[in-house]
């Protein structure tokens, strides 16, 4: 296919055009390179950055100058609207505007404006400080500037139904932000990422001493104080990653909503464990909730009303309490550690370890010496323990008092677990593995 409107045509149009120019790259660059090209080029005082793809609408520059002028650290944003993929129908955007985030993939995500910035605008056509920008982009936040949404400045924007070019670059690309920018919140990163922590990277070096060049803030900074709706994960040591069946061999707790900007409403299914995260990666918390927390906003399991299914919720908002029909106990029978260390090894002490709560514990306990005329004594020392192994246990859905069991379903044609009175079956034991 040869696009010669983009040659000696596109070429003559220019140049009728005043203050604009034409700059060409010798290779296709890809996108960002060429951005950062016409970067390098420029003269004026301020850049914006515009997709081939986009239609400004009147006056949509001057809000944007202005809040500059005002704010020169400000990275300013134009409310984002639609055109039609179809007929290039400008549709517009009548309601509030949204502000971008991010999920612990690192994937770009649109979200409402919460109440505490709701109260912190004086006006109507107030900027809207937003944690990212369409893109994913963040760490602007952490080296001194601001990312803001003006609702004055309106921009058209036609989104592809899928990319037309190769991403093959954008998880390299996921990992480097993470390996400079999220400090030990990376992990997290990781966790949903498995295969990540095997993809080239590259060398980042340069970027690493720019940050602290810059004395950027730490990424805990970022989510503090420009993004405390994001939920950070507790992904306690065993409670967390692919959450497996002992009865049905190779089977995990799976969930894949038909869309992305709609986590709700589907039923959990079984499906042969893959060790990728993403679908099959799901969080045990310390408020006893079974969190699908991949995607923004994070889903919860919960069970709906006179149903045995499991079903996908949105969680509690921070700080407001857990819904009864979402609260799971993940009990662990009692079981006698044979490995004794240096502290361990007089005969008269055994450890035993159980569930205590939300936390594993570890006893230890005093027993009568054999052969001896002293009385029976026992004492007790528990201690939380969150780096003991996991043993795997049954899961017990508070509200209902059922237990949740692995089950093959003929009718939908997956296997799902469901919830059934409790009993001492394989198929109702299940432990977590955080990779393959």
């Amino acid at each position: 296919m040869f696009l010669d409107h983009l040659k000696e045509q596109l070429e003559r149009h220019i140049s009728g055009l005043k203050k604009v120019r034409l700059i060409r790259a010798n290779k296709r660059e890809g996108l960002v390179r060429a951005r950062l090209l016409g970067a390098t080029k420029a003269t004026g005082e301020v850049l914006t950055f515009l997709d081939c793809h986009c239609e400004c609408h009147e006056g949509w520059l001057e809000p944007l100058m202005e809040r500059i002028r005002e704010k020169e650290t400000a990275v300013v944003c134009p409310v984002i609207d639609v055109i039609d993929w179809n007929t290039f129908q400008y549709l517009g955007n009548s309601g509030e505007p949204q502000i971008g985030g991010l999920d612990w993939r690192l994937v770009f995500t649109w979200h409402v404006v919460p109440e505490r910035e709701q109260k912190r605008r004086r006006s109507a056509i107030d900027v809207i400080s937003s944690p990212t920008m369409a893109g994913g982009l963040f760490s602007i936040w952490q080296c001194g500037g601001t990312l803001e949404v003006h609702p004055c400045s309106h921009v058209g924007h036609v989104f592809p139904k899928q990319a037309p070019y190769s991403r093959s670059k954008a998880l390299a690309n996921s990992v480097r932000a993470a390996e400079v920018w999220m400090d030990e919140y990376k992990e997290l990163y990781y966790h949903r990422n498995p295969h990540a922590r095997l993809e080239p990277y590259g060398d980042v070096t340069e970027r690493i001493e720019l940050r602290n060049k810059l004395q950027c803030k730490p990424f805990k900074w970022f989510l503090e104080n420009v993004y405390p709706e994001l939920h950070v994960p507790e992904d306690t040591p065993g409670y967390f990653g692919m959450l497996r069946n002992k009865g049905m061999a190779n089977f995990c707790f799976d969930y894949n909503p038909p869309n992305e900007n709609d986590v709700t409403g589907q039923k959990i299914i079984l499906y042969p464990c893959h060790g990728m995260g993403q679908n099959q990666f799901f969080e045990y918390s310390s408020f006893n909730e079974i969190r699908y927390n991949t995607r923004q906003p994070e889903g919860c399991i919960a069970i709906d009303q006179g149903s045995d299914q499991l079903t996908m919720f949105l969680c509690r908002e921070n700080g407001q309490n857990v819904p009864e029909n979402q609260k799971f106990i993940f009990r662990e029978g009692k079981h006698r550690v044979t490995k004794r260390g240096p502290a361990l090894s007089n005969p008269m002490f055994t450890l035993v370890t159980g569930i205590v709560g939300r936390w594993r514990a570890v006893c230890v306990t005093a027993l009568q010496r054999p052969n001896s005329n002293a009385a029976t004594i026992d004492i007790v020392v528990c201690i939380a323990a969150a780096s003991l192994s996991v043993k795997d246990g049954t899961l017990l859905h508070q509200q209902t008092q059922k237990c949740v069991q692995a089950e093959k379903n003929p009718n939908m044609g997956n296997a799902a677990p469901v919830l059934r009175p409790c009993s001492n079956s394989d198929l109702q034991k299940w432990f977590f593995q955080e990779r393959n």
